[in-house]
């Protein structure tokens, strides 16, 4: 699976238009890229042709996630405000939290297939909001 199928898989299951779902698995990566520790980032990122400009052009800032953002960030640290701009940035985008979770659970699908799955347990270890629930 390549990351064009993902995108698509993604408009699939969750009823998006493709625009829609490249931002959505544009955001995760970028989640993903920012969350998990450098080493296993760097060393996925490798194994995921694309993967890294993706997350770049739709990249998370936990400054402009606003309030539950900053609380996160404020209670949990940098990184939990990362996780909570990167649900705001869907979410503003327009999607619904079945359709977030949809997406999810095809890029932890893609990761697994592409990275591994000793990478893709790692990332689900480091985000386990992103790995709760599975379609």
């Amino acid at each position: 699976m390549n990351l064009q199928q993902v995108i698509d898989t993604i408009a699939a299951k969750a009823g998006i238009d493709a625009a829609a779902a490249e931002r959505a698995a544009g955001t995760i990566l970028s989640v993903v890229q920012q969350e998990v520790d450098p080493s296993v980032s760097a060393q996925l990122f490798q194994k995921l042709p694309g993967a890294a400009e993706l997350a770049a052009a739709n990249a998370v800032n936990p400054a402009a996630g606003g309030f539950l953002s900053s609380l996160a960030s404020s209670v949990l640290g940098t990184k939990a405000g990362v996780l909570a701009a990167g649900f705001t940035q869907l979410e503003s985008s327009g999607l619904t939290v079945a359709q977030i979770e949809s997406a999810a659970a095809s890029i932890l699908s893609y990761l697994k297939a592409n990275a591994g799955a000793d990478l893709a347990g790692k990332v689900a270890e480091a985000l386990p909001g992103l790995a709760a629930k599975r379609s």
